[in-house]
């Protein structure tokens, strides 16, 4: 079982819950960000970390002219 310790944010301000989890065995791969796409982390080995949604970036508003 995991526990949520941190929170991370992509460049583009969508927010995640980190945790951690230890496998048997061990695993390479990487977490994207839901909204962008941009690469939030890597990782090699049997701690991995786990991800949950949070919030979406805010949106600017544009002002019509």
């Amino acid at each position: 079982m995991s526990r949520y310790t941190m929170c991370v944010t992509c460049a583009c301000g969508a927010k995640y819950e980190r945790g951690e989890v230890r496998l048997p065995i061990r695993d390479i791969g990487i977490q994207e960000c839901n909204h962008c796409g941009d690469v939030i982390e890597r990782w090699h080995g049997k701690v991995v970390p786990i991800f949950r949604f949070v919030s979406a970036p805010q949106s600017k508003k544009v002002s019509a002219a």
